[in-house]
C-alpha cells in the first residue's frame, strides 16, 4: 500500500448547509441582504489548517501548500534536494470539492456572477445547480415571498431591480437606472444626458398572495460550469476561491497514492524542478527571479493584459483615442519585458506576444 505526504485542506463552513448536509442553499435575489463576505465569512474562508500521513513520493516529502493563482504550490524536499510540484485542477476535479460543501462563498459569489440574482440550491447529486427563474419577473407572483414598491407607479415588482428598472418607463428623459444597497435599504438612481439625477428608495413588503407550495420555473446549472468561474475567480487572487483550488489540488495528492500515472507527473515535476532554484517551472522554463515576486510580476503581465483589452487602434482615427490606448499597450509590453527577463528560457510563446504587443502599439502611434 503506497503511503503518501498529504496536505489536505479543511474548511468549516459557515451559513452553508445544515447540521453537515452537503447541501448548500442561497437567496441572492434583491430581497435578499446583499451578498458580501462578513467577517466571519472570511475567516472561515481563511481558516485552512493541514495534516499529513507519512512516507514520501519516491523519497521526496511535500509540505507547505500555498496558493499560486488557481494552482497549488507545494514545496519538497529529497535528501540535500530541495524542489516543488504545482497541482492544477480542472473544472470537473474542482466541482467534486464544491459538491461536498466545500469553499461555499465561492461557491455562493461563482453562482450570482454567472445567474445573477436568483434563488438556487446545490444539488450535488446531480452535479447541478438548481435554480428558479419567475415566469413574470416584472411583477410579484404567488411564489414570491415578498414584493418591491418604487412609489412610482402602482405595480408590485418580484425584485429590487425590476422596480428600479421600471422606474425608466416613467422618468423617459432618463436612460440609465442602477440598483444599489446602503443604510439598511435599497436605492436606485436614474441618470441621463442634461438631465438631473433621480434618487429613489424602494421599500419591500410581505405578499399577502405568498403561496408556498406555488411552483415556479426550475433551470440547472451545470456544476463544472460554476467550478470554471471559481477556478477565473481564484486564478485572479480571490483568496475564497481559491479554498476550492487548493482542496481540489490536495484531493490530486491524495488520488496519487492509487494511481502510478499522477504519481509519476509529480515526482517529474519534483525532479526536474529540483534543478531550477526558485523551484518554478513552467513549459520548460525557470523562473530565475526571487521566488516571492513570481506572484506580483505575473499578476502585473495580466492585469496589463486585461486592461488591454479592446484596445486596439487598427480602425481607430481619432488621435486621442489612439494616444490613451498607446498607454495601455506600453505598460503591457513593459509588464511583458520585465516578466520575460525573469524566464530562463524565455518561452517562445511570450516573445511571440510581446512581438504582437509591440505591433498593437504601433498602430495606436502611428
Amino acid at each position: 500500500m503506497k503511503k503518501i505526504i498529504l496536505l489536505a485542506i479543511m474548511l468549516g463552513l459557515v451559513g452553508c448547509g445544515e447540521k453537515g448536509s452537503s447541501d448548500v442553499t442561497s437567496t441572492t435575489n434583491n430581497q435578499s441582504t446583499e451578498l458580501t463576505s462578513n467577517n466571519i465569512q472570511q475567516a472561515s474562508a481563511r481558516s485552512i489548517s493541514t495534516y499529513s500521513m507519512t512516507v514520501p513520493f519516491d523519497g521526496w516529502h511535500l509540505f507547505n501548500p500555498k496558493a499560486l493563482g488557481a494552482s497549488a504550490l507545494y514545496e519538497g524536499t529529497k535528501d540535500a534536494l530541495t524542489s516543488s510540484a504545482v497541482l492544477t485542477a480542472d473544472a470537473s476535479q474542482v466541482a467534486k470539492v464544491l459538491g461536498k460543501g466545500v469553499a461555499g462563498y465561492a461557491l455562493s459569489v461563482a453562482v450570482e456572477e454567472l445567474l445573477g440574482a436568483v434563488n438556487w440550491v446545490l444539488d450535488p447529486t446531480n452535479n447541478t445547480v438548481k435554480y428558479y427563474v419567475n415566469i413574470r419577473p416584472d411583477l410579484a407572483q404567488p411564489y414570491d415571498q415578498y414584493y418591491v414598491i418604487n412609489y412610482a407607479d402602482n405595480k408590485k415588482y418580484a425584485t429590487n431591480d425590476g422596480a428600479c428598472q421600471a422606474l425608466l418607463l416613467v422618468h423617459k428623459n432618463h436612460s440609465k437606472a442602477t440598483l444599489s444597497y446602503s443604510s439598511s435599504a435599497w436605492r436606485c438612481k436614474l441618470e441621463g444626458s442634461g438631465v438631473k439625477d433621480i434618487h429613489y428608495t424602494l421599500k419591500t413588503y410581505a405578499n399577502p398572495a405568498y403561496d408556498p407550495n406555488a411552483e415556479r420555473e426550475q433551470k440547472n446549472l451545470h456544476l463544472e460550469t460554476v467550478a470554471q468561474k471559481v477556478i477565473e475567480n481564484a486564478d485572479a487572487g480571490s483568496l475564497d476561491a481559491q479554498i476550492a483550488t487548493m482542496a481540489a489540488a490536495a484531493q490530486i495528492l491524495e488520488d496519487a497514492a492509487n494511481d502510478e500515472e499522477i504519481e509519476q507527473e509529480i515526482v517529474d515535476q519534483l525532479e526536474n524542478k529540483s534543478q531550477c532554484p526558485s523551484g518554478i517551472v513552467r513549459n520548460g522554463s525557470c523562473w530565475v527571479c526571487d521566488r516571492s515576486q513570481f506572484m506580483p510580476i505575473t499578476r502585473a503581465t495580466r492585469d496589463a493584459k486585461t486592461a488591454a483589452r479592446g484596445k486596439s487602434c487598427e480602425y481607430v482615427t481619432d488621435p486621442v483615442i489612439k494616444a490613451t490606448n498607446a498607454v495601455f499597450w506600453r505598460n503591457l509590453i513593459n509588464a511583458r519585458i520585465q516578466e520575460n527577463a525573469c524566464w530562463s528560457p524565455v518561452d517562445p510563446n511570450h516573445l511571440i506576444e510581446l512581438n504582437n504587443n509591440r505591433n498593437a502599439l504601433s498602430r495606436c502611434e502611428n
